[in-house]
């Protein structure tokens, strides 16, 4: 990647950081433009149905309300950056957002196929009474109508800290694992990132799929262009 590339995605890094931003409502019927204002903090709403529409209930790019929710029998349970998404099985948060035009750990240096790795930091816990695995490939990065997944063999062979190989994977009922995800984007990417960027997660026991359909079952979602606040 050429330093000017490398210069703009640092600088980027950098707002992302400032303005803690989280991800959107993609293409599965949430979605829709939002400006960089929308990127200031915005209030928690108040209680959802996870049987109604995202629309009917604003949980949606232009009125930013949050909770569960349900588009094209998909029932989605959305949060801004900062917030905490509980799925059935699993609470997580992003903690933290860096960019980076290489990964290197265990004795390896691997470059993006595009410009460069974004590595998101997750905080997991199990909301449920029995251990769970936490998966490669558990997460999708979703950036306007395309959706992104996982570079598992970066995470596997190269980053120092996959959050799918902390204490093996495995987490206990009540416990916290912390730890990152790794996804291949390029400059243009991250721009839009945050504007319409959304992160995507499964609860324990699914796997990411870039075609969000009924069988999906629950699905987090956290907006990577708005701040929550209590």
């Amino acid at each position: 990647m050429g330093n000017k590339v490398a210069l703009a995605l640092t600088l980027l890094a950098t707002s992302i950081g400032v303005s803690a931003c989280g991800g959107t409502q993609g293409s599965a019927g949430l979605a829709g433009t939002t400006s960089a204002a929308t990127r200031l903090p915005v209030s928690a709403h108040g209680h959802s149905d996870p049987h109604k529409s995202c629309n009917a209930q604003g949980i949606n790019s232009t009125q930013l309300g949050i909770g569960a929710c349900t588009e094209g029998n998909v029932q989605y349970v959305v949060r801004n950056y900062g917030g905490v998404v509980d799925l059935k099985k699993l609470a997580v948060a992003i903690v933290g957002v860096d960019v980076a035009p290489a990964d290197q750990g265990h004795g390896h240096t691997v470059t993006p196929q595009r410009d460069a790795f974004l590595r998101i930091k997750l905080q997991v816990q199990n909301r449920d009474r029995v251990p769970h695995r936490f998966a490669f490939g558990q997460t999708m990065l979703g950036i306007g109508s395309d959706n992104y997944l996982e570079r598992t063999d970066v995470e596997r062979l190269v980053d120092r800290e996959p959050i799918a190989t902390a204490n093996g994977g495995m987490v206990g009922p009540g416990e916290t694992l912390r730890g990152d995800v790794i996804f291949d984007i390029s400059q243009g990417d991250y721009e839009q990132l945050q504007r319409v960027g959304r992160f995507f997660i499964w609860d324990f026991g699914g796997h990411a799929s870039a075609q969000i359909s009924r069988s999906t079952g629950q699905l987090g979602q956290i907006r990577l262009y708005a701040v929550e606040r209590s």
